[in-house]
């Protein structure tokens, strides 16, 4: 058990590590067309497809499953907070369960419409110039595929108990204010 939690880790990490360097090219690229737009009235060709076609999707969908690992999603703790260990492990499964559900039902019609797009050899023309956008439809059904992974895999640590091996906060852990400084306390 742990070696999967090891291996969804490190796939978790690379997925998130692509829509980094997705972070990375969009701000060099749109810094660039932007200084030469305004020194030369040369700008660089493609910019905005690439921006909201393909980096913008990497870096919003690649790192869901890192996201969950570290606990990073939007959460709501108010009466969370205040159940036993054992309880928190219980509905904590019971929320990763049907949020993997979710994030697995989703991964289907995306992966379809992927596959279309790729058969179709999607592209977009901007100012003359042809990009080809169908591979980043496929950040989609990765990005939430990998998610609903890793949330099965927490549901089946806490309600079993084995150890994991995707070095995750635990979702038992007790919580402090000091929290928003990643401090844990448990």
């Amino acid at each position: 058990m742990r070696s999967l939690g090891r291996i969804l880790n490190r796939l978790s990490t690379l997925s998130a590590a692509i829509g980094g360097v997705a972070v990375i090219l969009m701000m060099l690229q749109i810094v660039v067309d932007v200084l030469l737009k305004n020194l030369f009235t040369w700008p660089v060709p493609l910019t905005a497809t690439l921006v909201t076609k393909w980096y913008m999707v990497a870096a919003a969908f690649l790192p869901l499953a890192l996201t969950e690992i570290l606990d990073r999603n939007v959460a709501v703790e108010v009466l969370f907070q205040h159940l036993t260990r054992r309880w928190k492990r219980i509905l904590g499964g019971a929320v990763c369960l049907l949020s993997a559900g979710i994030a697995g039902l989703m991964v289907v019609p995306l992966w379809d419409e992927a596959m279309k797009r790729m058969a179709a050899g999607s592209f977009i023309v901007e100012n003359g110039d042809r990009l080809s956008v169908w591979e980043a439809y496929f950040f989609l059904p990765v990005g939430f595929g990998l998610f609903a992974l890793v949330l099965l895999y927490r549901t089946v640590i806490l309600w079993t108990g084995a150890e994991s091996g995707l070095n995750e906060v635990p979702i038992d852990t007790d919580r402090t204010d000091d929290d928003m400084t990643g401090k844990v306390h448990g």
